[in-house]
């Protein structure tokens, strides 16, 4: 679990800033900017660091219109318990709109990532210094930046992905049941989900299937290189 006096390397110490004149008091404090995805992992990251008496001064959500109710539901729910504002982030253009431009984005050209840093760069270019705290879980830690202005608590923490979930869970956190079946939870019509991921949307949710066999009626590129809606479809029935 995280210490109480937890301080990211090589970043200025923003919980005990120095009294008087001082140089380091005449100029901007560097702002703790929380990226909060809603997931199991950020959540955990969040409360942790709000246990340990962590400063938070940012905590924003990227909304793409195609996250699941129950993550809407859940990142609400966050807000009001901690009574902290998660701002929600949007991109100048909707998803829709860009859909209708790139078609379902691709290992190859994920064009919802690229406008995600896009949208959260503006966002911490307008409040420097800062400090960004991103939710990667210990299995995570070959993806990290190792670079200053990023903190990755959970790996300094060693906490996994499953002690994260459940330390969430024994907090009541239950996401509409969206981690009952899955071990990561995207947009639901995201291309690049598991098949297993994908089994489970066209079973428990129909509707969301229908609405991507009429979203690939729009889209000059398939929904994935490996198969398509209907012989996914036909997969599912026969496992």
């Amino acid at each position: 679990m995280p210490n109480q006096g937890y301080q990211p390397k090589g970043t200025l110490d923003t919980r005990n800033p120095p009294q008087g004149g001082s140089a380091l008091t005449e100029r901007k404090r560097t702002s703790n900017i929380v990226s909060f995805s809603g997931g199991k992992d950020s959540t955990a990251m969040l409360l942790m660091m709000i246990e340990k008496k962590i400063p938070i001064d940012f905590i924003v959500f990227f909304e793409t219109g195609w996250d699941f109710p129950g993550m809407i539901e859940h990142i609400n729910t966050v807000e009001k318990q901690i009574g902290r504002e998660i701002i929600r982030l949007k991109p100048n253009k909707s998803f829709k709109e860009l859909f209708d431009k790139y078609g379902f984005p691709s290992l190859k050209g994920r064009w919802c990532l690229a406008y995600k840093r896009d949208t959260l760069r503006k966002f911490t270019n307008a409040h420097k210094p800062n400090i960004q705290w991103l939710g990667f879980a210990k299995e995570e830690a070959k993806r990290i930046k190792k670079t200053i202005g990023y903190c990755y608590p959970l790996v300094d923490w060693k906490i996994t992905e499953e002690q994260a979930l459940t330390y969430c869970q024994k907090k009541g956190y239950t996401w509409g049941g969206l981690y009952e079946n899955r071990k990561r939870v995207s947009c639901w019509n995201c291309p690049l989900q598991s098949l297993k991921d994908l089994k489970i949307l066209w079973k428990d949710h129909p509707g969301y299937w229908q609405e991507l066999i009429n979203m690939q009626k729009y889209s000059d590129w398939k929904f994935r290189n490996d198969y398509t809606l209907k012989e996914l479809e036909e997969k599912f029935k026969k496992e």
